[in-house]
């Protein structure tokens, strides 16, 4: 069984998403998350769909800017050059039997403030 879409992804994108990170992130996908981003801000919400280079779409989400102001969106992108932390949920965490991954640049914590 696949998570990546196979017709859509080209083969850099196949490389890179079983060979980093962004399966991870596709783990998350239908779940509710927080994502920091490198600008101090960070936005939660539910993870709509994940791409092998770590881009998201999140849907229902809320940013929090770094000053603390919040604003609601329906649907909101995150480039993945723009991502700092993935909160990954604790019953998700559990189902892949993760204690803790961190790799800088790309890092994922596992954390129960989703």
């Amino acid at each position: 069984m696949s998570f990546l879409n196979a017709d859509r992804a080209s083969a850099r994108e196949k490389f890179n998403f079983y060979n980093t990170l962004a399966v991870l992130l596709k783990a998350v996908e239908g779940h509710k998350t927080t994502i920091d981003l490198r600008n101090e801000s960070y936005i939660t919400g539910i993870v709509n769909h994940a791409d092998g280079y770590m881009n998201v779409e999140m849907k229902d989400c809320i940013f929090t800017d770094s000053r603390g102001d919040s604003f609601k969106f329906e649907m909101f992108f995150v480039q993945a050059r723009n991502i700092r932390f993935v909160h990954i949920p604790p019953h998700v965490a559990q189902r892949l039997n993760l204690k803790f991954v961190c790799f800088y640049p790309e890092c994922i914590v596992i954390s129960d403030w989703c």
